[in-house]
């Protein structure tokens, strides 16, 4: 082997003392070890003088390890006075520009500055993740406010605020040189296509904000949302990228360095000189120059070096995600780009091997703490990874010729967009395609032995790649070359099936539970012990059972089906059949009785006035829907949920159309209610009267994915706009969960069943 591997002791020992707090007394064990070590390097050798003890390694790690301990024994740490969950007065500021979600709430990683403490101000920085309902202007840097913290376990923050007063601007950030070429960048881009222009400001210098939610959560589903980030992949491509333009010009190698880390330092000054982008920056420029100048024989050295000057100089980036990945894609680069770039240089150009092989290399290695963060393994992250790999190089490096031109040559900078634009629409179509496949996203076993998993994973491919390329015998090559074949075969053949079919459990307090069936309705009231009230069945092929499984349903003590249409009714004979036990069938006067064996009519005014769920027939009025269209004979049931927070209503429509439903309403007046079930699958005939006289905050719309029939209508969808109500739609989120929660209503996307 021709790397030195004893710098990662070095960086292992002092991240294991960041992340964990090391009692003294295990302390003081490590130290009476380190004195046994060093006494035996001490001792008389009778092996070569230039061989390496084999406690090398151990002596390094607990240097590393002690160096940081003890730093961390002699540091005072700034925080809150309290641990318990409490209100005060702070100065914050958001550490990266944010924008509002959905509801108008500005949510994001921000620190506290100074807080007020027994009539003084306290100067100390805290990190939290800050959400403010409040208006805020787009450059206020820091501002005050009364602010609820929650003590929190997330890493690189320990608290969830939320400005419970409205906030007084202290400072605004002036834009600069920078802030006006991202402006002119961003206009410059209205001519591409929506996901090209949402997608380049982010590939490019990690700016998200133009990211649409449906965009954002499907790269984040196919894995490929670190795309738009700045890290240490990230920075290493742009640095890759000069160096190979330089050498297209014979610029010697010392040369070439130096410019490569200026141009460097020109981008972070351009990103914005936060910790994460300067720690983004050293690691890619360490993984590059590593690769320039010996293909990684001395570069792990380096890169644990200043891993670890950073952990002794703030030991707190140990429990910081941002921080690990930037480390942990240098370390992919520096250790497994040489062999994949042999791989790749089989099928594709030297120069386009190389730059692919730095993108899945950092791929490999950040696993097991994307694992961590996510929760979430998606099937398809690695075969969209290297899918788009090749598109990388032209999109940074076309992009960034744009980015620098658009101020000076608007026009051609106009025409040249479209060189990086199209493939960056393209990677947002495979992102959206990935994330809808069935079983995109699936859970990854929880807990330490999930994350236990993903690390053995990359580790053992790590140990193979670097065993198949750096060892001198052909047989221990050829064997770690057929072990990495079944690597692959093995994941192909155990786990990617083990997590397709892999279901976390479900809580129990669940209260709403509207079934993904496709094209229908089922939607499933939580009575308790595992009991519910079914409303609708779906469709014949809409597997309502499975929905009724996942969510630990034994028993049915009242099934409603609104009318006799297949895609409510179709679904009945599978329940009927399941073992779930059954107890009242109950149907509208309009519905063929003779259909259902043991079905009982129930008419306006009849329901259940006791128990945590009580509800009343609205309609259809009986003699009307005897001779009414199958749709207007729809059950319509008011349901309302007793909680400790108060009554929340449900209103289930049924399928009824309009002209049906505003006469039943002016027959029984209706209060607002908390929660609506569109009729009709939100249809242009089930009207959007409906939907203003309830005025929901939550509107719920049971349709099928790219079904024919164009449902939800655009008009239903807009009338929810205007009441201000949130839509939860099964053809985008699948099965949805609703739990009601002294905070408000707390929404859960189990996805889409494997159909």
């Amino acid at each position: 082997m021709n790397t030195d591997f004893r710098g990662l002791w070095l960086l292992a020992g002092a991240w294991l003392a960041a992340y964990f707090t090391i009692p003294p007394l295990l302390l003081w064990a490590f130290i009476a070890f380190l004195g046994l070590l060093l006494g035996l390097l001490l001792r008389e050798r009778h092996d070569g003088a230039h061989s390496t003890p084999w406690f090398t390694g151990p002596i390094v790690f607990l240097l590393g390890l002690l160096a940081v301990a003890s730093l961390g024994l002699t540091r005072s740490e700034c925080a809150l006075p309290d641990t318990h969950e409490q209100q005060r007065r702070a100065v914050l500021s958001f550490d990266e520009s944010t924008k509002d979600d959905q509801e108008g709430v500005l949510k994001g990683r921000a620190k506290i500055e100074r807080y007020w403490q027994e009539q003084a101000w306290v100067q100390c920085e805290v990190p939290v993740y800050l959400s403010v309902a409040y208006p805020l202007p787009p450059m206020a840097a820091s501002f005050e406010s009364i602010v609820s913290l929650e003590p929190a376990d997330a890493g690189s923050f320990k608290w969830w605020a939320r400005a419970a007063s409205e906030p007084k601007v202290i400072s605004e950030s002036e834009p600069n040189a920078a802030d006006h070429l991202k402006l002119r960048f961003a206009q410059a881009l209205n001519h591409l296509p929506d996901n090209a222009q949402a997608l380049l400001p982010g590939m490019l210098y990690g700016d998200r904000s133009g990211q649409e939610e449906a965009l954002a959560e499907a790269m984040k589903t196919s894995g490929l949302s670190h795309l738009t980030a700045v890290s240490g992949s990230n920075i290493a491509l742009l640095a890759a990228i000069i160096l190979t333009l330089l050498r297209l010009f014979s610029i010697p190698r010392a040369a070439s360095a130096v410019l490569m880390i200026g141009a460097v330092g020109l981008f972070t000054w351009f990103v914005g000189p936060d910790p994460s982008v300067l720690r983004a920056s050293l690691m890619g420029s360490i993984a590059v120059l590593s690769l320039l100048v010996g293909r990684g024989q001395a570069s792990l050295g380096i890169l644990s070096l200043s891993a670890t000057i950073l952990l002794l100089i703030d030991p707190g980036l140990g429990a910081e995600p941002a921080f690990a990945l930037s480390v942990l894609a240098t370390l992919g680069i520096i250790m497994l780009s040489p062999a994949l770039t042999e791989i790749f240089g089989q099928f594709l150009p030297p120069w386009l091997a190389e730059l692919t092989s730095i993108c899945c290399a950092a791929q490999f290695t950040c696993l097991p703490v994307i694992i961590a963060l996510n929760s979430n393994f998606s099937l398809y992250s690695l075969p969209t990874n290297l899918l788009v790999a090749p598109l990388l190089p032209l999109i940074t490096a076309v992009g960034m010729v744009c980015l620098l031109l658009c101020t000076v040559l608007p026009s051609l900078t106009h025409a040249l967009l479209w060189v990086p634009g199209l493939p960056a629409e393209l990677i947002g179509q495979i992102a959206h395609f990935s994330a809808g496949l069935h079983g995109a996203a699936r859970p990854w076993p929880s807990g330490s032995f999930g994350i236990v998993l993903a690390i053995m994973q990359a580790t053992v491919l790590c140990i193979l790649l670097i065993a198949g390329r750096e060892t001198e015998h052909l047989r221990v090559r050829q064997l770690s070359l057929g072990l990495l074949g079944a690597l692959f075969v093995f994941i192909a053949a155990l786990i990617v099936p083990a997590t397709l079919f892999y279901r976390e459990p479900i809580a129990t307090d669940w209260n709403i539970a509207m079934c993904d069936v496709g094209q229908g309705d089922a939607v499933v009231i939580n009575v308790g012990e595992h009991q519910g009230w079914l409303v609708d069945a779906g469709p014949p092929d809409g597997n309502v059972v499975q929905c009724l499984k996942r969510l630990n349903i034994t028993a049915l003590p009242k099934i409603f089906v609104t009318h006799s249409h297949a895609d409510h009714f179709g679904g009945i004979k599978a329940v009927e059949d399941s073992g779930i036990k059954i107890g009242q069938r109950l149907v509208s006067a309009g519905f063929e009785i003779n259909r259902w064996a043991g079905a009982e009519v129930t008419e306006p005014g009849d329901g259940q006035d006791s128990g945590p769920v009580t509800y009343q027939v609205i309609g259809p009025e009986t003699t009307a829907a005897k001779t009414a269209e199958p749709n207007d004979t729809s059950l319509v049931i008011r349901f309302r949920f007793h909680t400790q927070a108060g009554d929340i209503d449900y209103f289930s429509a049924g399928d009824m159309e309009t002209e049906s439903m505003a006469a039943l309403l002016r027959r029984y007046p209706q209060t607002p209610a908390g929660i609506l079930k569109a009729s009709h699958h939100g249809a242009r005939n089930g009207g959007t009267n409906i939907i203003k006289a309830i005025s929901p905050e939550v509107l719920l719309i049971s349709s099928g994915k790219d079904n024919s029939y164009g449902h939800p209508h655009p008009e239903t969808l807009q009338a929810a706009k205007e009441v201000g109500a949130q839509v939860f739609r099964t053809d985008q989120s699948g099965t949805v969960l609703l739990t009601f929660t002294e905070q408000g209503v707390l929404s859960t996307a189990l996805g889409s069943p494997v159909r």
